[in-house]
Protein backbone atom coordinates (compact mmCIF):
# COMPACT_ATOMS: atom_id res chain seq x y z
CA UNK A 1 0.00 0.00 0.00
CA UNK A 2 1.56 3.43 -0.97
CA UNK A 3 0.69 6.72 0.36
CA UNK A 4 2.54 9.84 -1.30
CA UNK A 5 2.93 13.35 0.62
CA UNK A 6 2.82 15.72 -2.57
CA UNK A 7 3.44 19.80 -2.70
CA UNK A 8 3.24 21.48 -5.73
CA UNK A 9 4.75 24.78 -5.74
CA UNK A 10 3.40 27.65 -7.89
CA UNK A 11 4.77 26.61 -10.80
CA UNK A 12 2.51 23.41 -10.21
CA UNK A 13 5.76 21.77 -10.14
CA UNK A 14 6.05 18.19 -8.39
CA UNK A 15 8.69 19.14 -5.15
CA UNK A 16 10.57 15.95 -3.94
CA UNK A 17 8.49 13.84 -1.98
CA UNK A 18 9.09 10.94 0.43
CA UNK A 19 6.75 7.97 0.02
CA UNK A 20 5.06 5.73 2.37
CA UNK A 21 4.66 2.07 1.99
CA UNK A 22 2.83 -0.47 4.31
CA UNK A 23 2.16 -4.10 4.19
CA UNK A 24 1.36 -6.84 6.62
CA UNK A 25 3.69 -9.52 5.71
CA UNK A 26 4.12 -11.92 9.21
CA UNK A 27 3.63 -8.22 10.92
CA UNK A 28 2.97 -4.66 10.41
CA UNK A 29 5.39 -2.97 8.23
CA UNK A 30 6.29 0.65 7.27
CA UNK A 31 8.88 1.70 5.19
CA UNK A 32 9.45 5.52 4.55
CA UNK A 33 11.60 6.08 0.60
CA UNK A 34 12.11 9.49 -0.58
CA UNK A 35 15.14 12.21 -1.13
CA UNK A 36 13.63 14.40 1.50
CA UNK A 37 16.14 14.42 4.42
CA UNK A 38 13.98 14.39 7.61
CA UNK A 39 12.89 11.86 10.55
CA UNK A 40 9.36 10.10 11.63
CA UNK A 41 7.74 8.73 14.72
CA UNK A 42 5.91 5.52 13.78
CA UNK A 43 3.01 4.44 16.06
CA UNK A 44 1.43 0.47 15.50
CA UNK A 45 -1.85 0.62 17.02
CA UNK A 46 -4.30 -1.87 17.64
CA UNK A 47 -7.86 -0.45 17.16
CA UNK A 48 -9.18 -3.07 19.08
CA UNK A 49 -8.03 -2.13 22.14
CA UNK A 50 -6.19 1.38 21.97
CA UNK A 51 -2.75 -0.20 23.02
CA UNK A 52 0.19 0.57 20.97
CA UNK A 53 2.84 -2.11 21.19
CA UNK A 54 5.13 -0.92 19.24
CA UNK A 55 6.26 2.80 18.23
CA UNK A 56 9.61 4.07 17.29
CA UNK A 57 11.57 6.89 15.10
CA UNK A 58 12.96 6.72 11.66
CA UNK A 59 14.26 8.74 8.61
CA UNK A 60 13.64 8.26 5.24
CA UNK A 61 15.21 5.36 3.58
CA UNK A 62 14.47 3.27 6.82
CA UNK A 63 12.19 0.80 7.45
CA UNK A 64 10.30 -0.51 10.96
CA UNK A 65 7.95 -3.76 11.51
CA UNK A 66 6.32 -4.70 14.57
CA UNK A 67 7.30 -8.46 15.97
CA UNK A 68 3.35 -9.58 16.11
CA UNK A 69 3.09 -11.82 13.02
CA UNK A 70 -0.84 -12.69 14.22
CA UNK A 71 -3.99 -10.69 12.98
CA UNK A 72 -4.32 -7.40 14.66
CA UNK A 73 -6.75 -4.61 13.29
CA UNK A 74 -3.78 -2.03 13.10
CA UNK A 75 -3.88 1.64 12.44
CA UNK A 76 -0.44 2.82 11.47
CA UNK A 77 0.03 6.76 12.33
CA UNK A 78 3.59 8.50 11.04
CA UNK A 79 4.37 11.74 12.09
CA UNK A 80 6.76 14.80 11.41
CA UNK A 81 7.63 16.94 13.55
CA UNK A 82 4.67 16.62 15.81
CA UNK A 83 2.02 16.36 12.71
CA UNK A 84 0.65 13.72 11.30
CA UNK A 85 1.92 13.09 8.40
CA UNK A 86 0.49 9.86 6.95
CA UNK A 87 -1.95 6.96 8.39
CA UNK A 88 -2.93 3.78 7.64
CA UNK A 89 -5.79 1.53 8.72
CA UNK A 90 -5.80 -1.90 8.03
CA UNK A 91 -7.97 -3.06 5.22
CA UNK A 92 -7.83 -6.27 3.39
CA UNK A 93 -10.81 -5.79 1.13
CA UNK A 94 -10.31 -6.54 -2.68
CA UNK A 95 -6.28 -7.65 -1.97
CA UNK A 96 -5.01 -10.76 -1.73
CA UNK A 97 -3.76 -12.01 1.83
CA UNK A 98 -1.36 -15.47 2.21
CA UNK A 99 -2.56 -17.70 5.25
CA UNK A 100 0.06 -21.16 5.79
CA UNK A 101 -1.18 -23.96 7.60
CA UNK A 102 2.22 -24.55 9.31
CA UNK A 103 1.84 -28.31 10.24
CA UNK A 104 1.81 -31.44 8.23
CA UNK A 105 -0.36 -33.27 10.65
CA UNK A 106 -4.14 -34.20 8.92
CA UNK A 107 -5.42 -33.50 11.99
CA UNK A 108 -4.00 -30.27 12.47
CA UNK A 109 -5.28 -29.31 8.51
CA UNK A 110 -8.38 -30.30 9.01
CA UNK A 111 -9.07 -28.10 12.32
CA UNK A 112 -7.83 -24.98 10.54
CA UNK A 113 -8.44 -24.71 7.30
CA UNK A 114 -12.06 -23.95 7.25
CA UNK A 115 -10.94 -20.60 8.95
CA UNK A 116 -9.15 -19.12 5.57
CA UNK A 117 -12.17 -19.43 4.06
CA UNK A 118 -13.97 -17.62 7.32
CA UNK A 119 -11.53 -14.92 6.90
CA UNK A 120 -11.85 -14.17 3.11
CA UNK A 121 -15.53 -13.75 3.98
CA UNK A 122 -15.10 -11.23 6.98
CA UNK A 123 -12.44 -9.05 5.22
CA UNK A 124 -13.57 -9.48 1.55
CA UNK A 125 -10.18 -10.47 0.38
CA UNK A 126 -9.08 -13.16 -2.21
CA UNK A 127 -7.24 -15.74 0.17
CA UNK A 128 -4.05 -17.73 -0.83
CA UNK A 129 -4.31 -20.90 1.38
CA UNK A 130 -1.14 -23.04 1.30
CA UNK A 131 -1.43 -26.60 2.98
CA UNK A 132 0.16 -29.89 3.10
CA UNK A 133 -3.07 -31.62 1.81
CA UNK A 134 -4.20 -29.57 -0.53
CA UNK A 135 -5.80 -31.98 -3.23
CA UNK A 136 -8.76 -32.72 -0.58
CA UNK A 137 -9.90 -29.07 -0.55
CA UNK A 138 -9.06 -27.35 -3.69
CA UNK A 139 -12.36 -28.37 -5.09
CA UNK A 140 -14.39 -27.70 -2.29
CA UNK A 141 -13.20 -24.00 -1.39
CA UNK A 142 -13.54 -22.38 -5.05
CA UNK A 143 -12.75 -18.75 -3.88
CA UNK A 144 -9.43 -19.61 -2.28
CA UNK A 145 -6.52 -20.28 -4.34
CA UNK A 146 -4.64 -23.24 -2.65
CA UNK A 147 -0.50 -23.16 -3.59
CA UNK A 148 1.70 -25.38 -2.29
CA UNK A 149 4.07 -24.50 1.10
CA UNK A 150 7.40 -22.71 0.04
CA UNK A 151 5.27 -21.98 -3.23
CA UNK A 152 5.97 -17.55 -3.87
CA UNK A 153 3.16 -15.64 -3.81
CA UNK A 154 2.53 -12.45 -5.29
CA UNK A 155 0.91 -8.75 -4.83
CA UNK A 156 0.75 -10.27 -1.39
CA UNK A 157 -0.94 -7.60 1.05
CA UNK A 158 -0.66 -9.41 4.10
CA UNK A 159 0.43 -13.13 5.15
CA UNK A 160 0.17 -15.21 8.74
CA UNK A 161 0.90 -18.27 9.62
CA UNK A 162 -0.94 -20.90 11.59
CA UNK A 163 0.60 -23.23 14.00
CA UNK A 164 1.42 -23.78 18.02
CA UNK A 165 4.87 -21.89 17.92
CA UNK A 166 7.42 -22.08 20.47
CA UNK A 167 10.32 -20.03 21.48
CA UNK A 168 13.68 -21.82 22.10
CA UNK A 169 13.00 -21.76 25.60
CA UNK A 170 10.15 -24.30 25.38
CA UNK A 171 7.89 -21.13 26.14
CA UNK A 172 4.95 -20.00 23.96
CA UNK A 173 5.88 -17.54 21.45
CA UNK A 174 3.27 -14.77 21.80
CA UNK A 175 4.20 -12.95 18.77
CA UNK A 176 3.03 -15.83 16.80
CA UNK A 177 0.18 -16.83 18.90
CA UNK A 178 -1.88 -14.63 20.79
CA UNK A 179 -2.93 -17.41 23.17
CA UNK A 180 -1.58 -20.34 24.61
CA UNK A 181 -2.71 -22.67 22.45
CA UNK A 182 -2.68 -25.82 24.57
CA UNK A 183 -5.17 -24.22 26.67
CA UNK A 184 -7.90 -24.52 24.10
CA UNK A 185 -9.53 -26.32 21.67
CA UNK A 186 -7.50 -26.81 18.86
CA UNK A 187 -9.55 -25.17 16.23
CA UNK A 188 -9.49 -22.08 18.27
CA UNK A 189 -5.88 -22.07 17.46
CA UNK A 190 -6.50 -21.16 14.11
CA UNK A 191 -9.55 -18.75 15.08
CA UNK A 192 -7.42 -16.37 17.31
CA UNK A 193 -4.45 -15.94 15.20
CA UNK A 194 -6.73 -14.99 12.48
CA UNK A 195 -8.27 -12.86 14.72
CA UNK A 196 -11.89 -14.80 14.05
CA UNK A 197 -14.83 -15.50 16.51
CA UNK A 198 -14.30 -18.92 17.55
CA UNK A 199 -16.95 -21.40 16.68
CA UNK A 200 -16.55 -24.61 15.67
CA UNK A 201 -16.38 -25.54 11.79
CA UNK A 202 -16.44 -28.74 9.80
CA UNK A 203 -14.46 -28.69 6.73
CA UNK A 204 -15.48 -29.42 3.44
CA UNK A 205 -13.99 -32.24 1.59
CA UNK A 206 -14.28 -34.27 -1.52
CA UNK A 207 -16.21 -37.37 -0.71
CA UNK A 208 -16.20 -40.15 -3.05
CA UNK A 209 -20.12 -41.89 -3.62
CA UNK A 210 -19.98 -44.89 -1.39
CA UNK A 211 -22.81 -47.04 -0.28
CA UNK A 212 -23.39 -47.35 3.46
CA UNK A 213 -22.85 -50.87 5.22
CA UNK A 214 -24.81 -50.81 8.50
CA UNK A 215 -22.78 -53.40 10.00
CA UNK A 216 -19.40 -52.36 9.16
CA UNK A 217 -17.38 -50.18 12.04
CA UNK A 218 -14.21 -48.66 11.50
CA UNK A 219 -11.66 -48.27 14.58
CA UNK A 220 -8.20 -46.78 14.20
CA UNK A 221 -5.68 -47.40 17.36
CA UNK A 222 -2.48 -46.03 16.46
CA UNK A 223 -1.00 -42.54 17.09
CA UNK A 224 2.30 -40.52 16.80
CA UNK A 225 2.68 -41.33 20.62
CA UNK A 226 2.15 -43.76 23.15
CA UNK A 227 0.19 -41.42 25.33
CA UNK A 228 -2.14 -41.05 22.32
CA UNK A 229 -3.06 -44.69 22.71
CA UNK A 230 -5.85 -46.44 24.44
CA UNK A 231 -3.16 -48.12 26.85
CA UNK A 232 -5.59 -50.61 28.17
CA UNK A 233 -4.45 -53.97 27.35
CA UNK A 234 -8.09 -54.97 27.68
CA UNK A 235 -10.09 -52.11 25.88
CA UNK A 236 -9.66 -52.69 22.68
CA UNK A 237 -10.11 -56.68 22.57
CA UNK A 238 -12.92 -56.25 24.88
CA UNK A 239 -14.61 -53.82 22.37
CA UNK A 240 -14.54 -55.62 19.35
CA UNK A 241 -15.30 -58.94 20.57
CA UNK A 242 -18.73 -56.55 22.01
CA UNK A 243 -19.21 -55.36 18.03
CA UNK A 244 -18.60 -59.16 16.56
CA UNK A 245 -21.12 -60.25 19.06
CA UNK A 246 -23.49 -57.89 17.58
CA UNK A 247 -22.90 -59.21 14.32
CA UNK A 248 -20.84 -56.20 12.95
CA UNK A 249 -17.20 -56.36 10.62
CA UNK A 250 -14.78 -53.82 12.57
CA UNK A 251 -12.43 -52.50 10.27
CA UNK A 252 -8.80 -51.08 11.08
CA UNK A 253 -8.14 -48.36 9.12
CA UNK A 254 -4.64 -47.61 10.40
CA UNK A 255 -2.16 -47.89 8.42
CA UNK A 256 0.43 -49.13 10.62
CA UNK A 257 1.47 -52.94 11.11
CA UNK A 258 0.65 -55.19 14.16
CA UNK A 259 2.90 -55.04 17.19
CA UNK A 260 3.85 -51.45 15.70
CA UNK A 261 5.93 -49.67 18.61
CA UNK A 262 4.71 -52.82 20.89
CA UNK A 263 0.41 -52.14 20.34
CA UNK A 264 -1.09 -55.45 19.22
CA UNK A 265 -4.38 -55.44 17.32
CA UNK A 266 -6.95 -56.70 18.66
CA UNK A 267 -7.91 -60.48 17.16
CA UNK A 268 -11.34 -60.64 15.08
CA UNK A 269 -10.59 -57.40 12.67
CA UNK A 270 -9.68 -57.26 8.96
CA UNK A 271 -7.23 -54.60 8.81
CA UNK A 272 -7.60 -51.92 5.31
CA UNK A 273 -4.74 -52.61 3.26
CA UNK A 274 -1.97 -49.77 2.78
CA UNK A 275 -3.08 -47.61 0.35
CA UNK A 276 -4.22 -43.72 -0.59
CA UNK A 277 -6.29 -41.95 1.78
CA UNK A 278 -9.12 -41.80 -0.40
CA UNK A 279 -9.25 -45.77 0.55
CA UNK A 280 -9.68 -44.91 4.20
CA UNK A 281 -12.38 -41.90 3.44
CA UNK A 282 -14.60 -44.88 1.93
CA UNK A 283 -14.56 -47.45 4.42
CA UNK A 284 -15.53 -44.55 7.03
CA UNK A 285 -18.19 -43.45 4.96
CA UNK A 286 -19.42 -46.57 4.56
CA UNK A 287 -18.90 -47.25 8.40
CA UNK A 288 -21.96 -47.16 10.82
CA UNK A 289 -19.59 -45.60 13.75
CA UNK A 290 -15.98 -45.17 13.61
CA UNK A 291 -14.44 -45.29 16.81
CA UNK A 292 -10.63 -43.84 17.33
CA UNK A 293 -8.27 -41.83 19.49
CA UNK A 294 -7.08 -38.43 19.27
CA UNK A 295 -5.01 -38.43 15.59
CA UNK A 296 -5.58 -37.04 12.46
CA UNK A 297 -8.01 -40.06 11.35
CA UNK A 298 -10.83 -38.96 13.92
CA UNK A 299 -10.35 -35.83 12.72
CA UNK A 300 -11.06 -37.07 9.21
CA UNK A 301 -14.11 -38.80 10.38
CA UNK A 302 -15.43 -35.82 11.52
CA UNK A 303 -15.05 -33.86 9.33
CA UNK A 304 -16.69 -36.50 6.78
CA UNK A 305 -19.80 -36.53 8.94
CA UNK A 306 -19.46 -40.86 10.09
CA UNK A 307 -20.38 -40.80 13.81
CA UNK A 308 -17.06 -40.32 15.20
CA UNK A 309 -16.29 -42.09 18.69
CA UNK A 310 -13.13 -40.35 20.76
CA UNK A 311 -11.06 -41.78 23.75
CA UNK A 312 -8.09 -39.92 24.59
CA UNK A 313 -7.04 -39.29 28.46
CA UNK A 314 -3.89 -36.86 26.97
CA UNK A 315 -6.05 -34.56 26.13
CA UNK A 316 -9.17 -32.65 28.16
CA UNK A 317 -12.78 -33.49 26.49
CA UNK A 318 -12.68 -29.67 25.31
CA UNK A 319 -9.63 -30.33 23.50
CA UNK A 320 -10.98 -31.91 19.89
CA UNK A 321 -14.24 -31.14 18.11
CA UNK A 322 -17.40 -31.43 20.13
CA UNK A 323 -19.45 -32.47 17.77
CA UNK A 324 -18.73 -36.47 18.67
CA UNK A 325 -19.00 -39.19 21.20
CA UNK A 326 -15.76 -38.23 24.05
CA UNK A 327 -14.56 -41.24 26.34
CA UNK A 328 -12.31 -39.54 28.74
CA UNK A 329 -10.12 -40.61 32.02
CA UNK A 330 -12.70 -41.75 34.84
CA UNK A 331 -12.65 -38.59 37.84
CA UNK A 332 -9.72 -38.81 40.06
CA UNK A 333 -7.08 -39.90 37.12
CA UNK A 334 -4.80 -38.03 35.84
CA UNK A 335 -5.33 -36.94 32.07
CA UNK A 336 -4.76 -33.50 30.04
CA UNK A 337 -1.29 -33.68 30.04
CA UNK A 338 -0.77 -32.31 26.13
CA UNK A 339 -3.14 -29.49 27.12
CA UNK A 340 -0.73 -28.66 29.84
CA UNK A 341 2.97 -29.66 28.94
CA UNK A 342 4.83 -29.00 25.95
CA UNK A 343 4.60 -32.56 24.43
CA UNK A 344 8.44 -33.91 23.35
CA UNK A 345 7.98 -35.04 19.90
CA UNK A 346 11.42 -37.41 20.29
CA UNK A 347 10.10 -39.27 23.30
CA UNK A 348 8.17 -41.97 22.26
CA UNK A 349 7.06 -42.91 25.76
CA UNK A 350 5.92 -39.19 27.03
CA UNK A 351 4.19 -39.07 29.96
CA UNK A 352 5.00 -35.98 32.06
CA UNK A 353 3.49 -36.88 35.23
CA UNK A 354 4.00 -40.41 35.22
CA UNK A 355 6.66 -41.75 33.60
CA UNK A 356 8.73 -44.67 34.87
CA UNK A 357 6.18 -45.43 37.23
CA UNK A 358 2.97 -47.95 37.62
CA UNK A 359 0.83 -44.41 37.25
CA UNK A 360 2.23 -44.32 33.52
CA UNK A 361 -0.73 -43.74 30.66
CA UNK A 362 -3.22 -43.95 33.86
CA UNK A 363 -5.46 -41.76 31.89
CA UNK A 364 -6.34 -44.89 29.43
CA UNK A 365 -5.24 -47.36 30.97
CA UNK A 366 -7.98 -46.66 33.04
CA UNK A 367 -11.01 -46.41 30.09
CA UNK A 368 -12.46 -50.38 30.11
CA UNK A 369 -13.82 -51.09 26.96
CA UNK A 370 -17.26 -51.58 29.10
CA UNK A 371 -17.23 -47.74 29.39
CA UNK A 372 -16.79 -47.45 25.71
CA UNK A 373 -20.00 -49.40 25.05
CA UNK A 374 -21.53 -47.87 27.44
CA UNK A 375 -21.45 -45.11 25.02
CA UNK A 376 -21.86 -46.60 21.93
CA UNK A 377 -24.82 -48.88 22.15
CA UNK A 378 -27.38 -46.97 21.90
CA UNK A 379 -25.95 -45.89 18.73
CA UNK A 380 -25.70 -49.82 17.01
Amino acid sequence: MIYENLKKNLNNKTEPKNVLYVNFLNGAFVEIKGPVDSEYDVKFINKKTGEVPYETTIRNNMWTKCSIQYFVDWRIEVYNKGVLWASHDYNAEGKRVYIALDSKALGDTLAWVSYGEEFGKKHKCKVILSTFHNKMFRDEYPSIEFIEPGEPANDIYGMYGIGLYYEEDGSINRFKNPSDPKGEPLQKMGSDILGLEYKEVRPRITIPKVKKDDKLITIAIHGTAQSKYWNNKEGWQGLVNFLKGKGYKVKLVSREKDNYMGNKHPLGIEQLPEGPLENVMEEMLKSKLFIGIGSGLSWLSWALGTKTVLISGFSYDWAEMQDCIRITAPKGKCEGCFNRVRLDPGDWNWCPDHKGTDRQFECTKSITSQMVIDKIKDLL
